[in-house]
């Protein structure tokens, strides 16, 4: 026999304490009874009586053991899982704060990135990006965990400026290799401001994985300026910076990894195509020991015990 919670047993301590005011209680009406009532109007008493504070101990001790939680032995239950992996991959550069689609494309960004989270029927991963990837969460179930993430999101937040989409895409493959008899995909949503110098190895890597990596990009190619606390941002020479989105680069990865690109995608049905591809792999069949509770076998003792207490409190006594 074991216990959900065996610190909750500490609770006996108490019982003897209850008993021995339930006795005294008892014995201290009986006097009180005796002293101010003739024979006469105390009548005829209950002879087992004197069994009740004896029986509501035990009713009490057996309700501190079936709050403990008893259970005893295992029953084996099927578990039938369904996974699909997908990583989401944000830019966390400085030009994700220019605000040229309504507001900052990392704000954008982050809306995108929440109703995937919410489609997602599997496990999801979170990896933010500049020159170099960080993951913020790995491969998990708990949705609503990493959308609290992706709430803190900070433009320049990883502190390393440029944008390495090559790098990003590789350091998200590693996350999926740590479940490789999974399908999954990876989703990133860049401006497309590439700095780097490794998309080639991360799409063919990708491609080589069967890992398909499907494009966002946010952003005018009109440009735009970077606000910050004072004032637009300026290069080295003083001369106000501007971004410009650009899809080549994310066009060449979503097509070279069998993925899809979506520009701007704001319109109601228009992230529908990657809404509606979580790739869910085939079932995956586990047996779980699930303990036996035997919390019903106290709370019963208990019920007994209470009920033949409420018959020995009855008496004219």
């Amino acid at each position: 026999m074991s216990f959900r919670d065996v610190l909750l047993l500490w609770l006996l301590a108490l019982v003897p304490f209850a008993l021995l005011f339930l006795v005294t209680r008892e014995r201290t009406r009986i006097r009180l009874a005796r002293r101010f009532a003739s024979e006469r109007l105390r009548g005829v008493t209950m002879p087992a009586r004197a069994l009740r504070p004896w029986l509501l101990g035990v009713a009490l001790a057996a309700s501190v053991v079936a709050l403990a939680g008893p259970y005893a032995g295992y029953t084996l239950m099927p578990v039938v899982a369904r996974e699909a992996n997908r990583v989401i991959l944000i830019d966390v550069s400085n030009s994700m704060a220019a605000e040229d689609v309504g507001a900052s494309r990392l704000d954008a960004a982050k809306a995108i990135a929440k109703r995937l989270i919410d489609a997602q029927e599997g496990r999801i991963g979170l990896v933010v990006f500049e020159s170099e990837p960080e993951v913020v969460s790995p491969l998990t179930s708990d949705g609503d965990a990493v959308l609290a993430l992706v709430d803190t999101l900070q433009a320049g937040e990883v502190g390393e400026p440029g944008s390495d989409l090559g790098s990003a895409i590789l350091g998200s493959l590693r996350l999926i290799d740590s479940d490789p008899s999974q399908k999954a995909d990876l989703v990133l949503i860049s401006d497309g401001e590439e700095q780097g110098a490794r998309v080639a190895e991360a799409v063919q890597r990708a491609k080589t994985r069967g890992v398909p990596v499907s494009t966002i990009l946010l952003g005018s190619a009109n440009g735009a300026t970077i606000p910050t606390g004072h004032g637009p941002l300026r290069d080295a020479t003083g001369d106000v910076v501007t971004t410009y989105a650009r899809g080549d680069v994310l066009r060449d990865i979503a097509n070279g990894t069998g993925g899809t690109m979506l520009e701007n995608p704001f319109a109601a049905h228009a992230l529908d195509p990657l809404l509606g591809s979580a790739r869910v792999a085939k079932a995956r069949e586990t047996v779980a020991r699930v303990p036996v509770d035997r919390y019903q076998w106290a709370l019963g003792f208990a019920f007994v015990a209470f009920f033949l207490g409420s018959l020995a409190h009855r008496g004219a006594e």
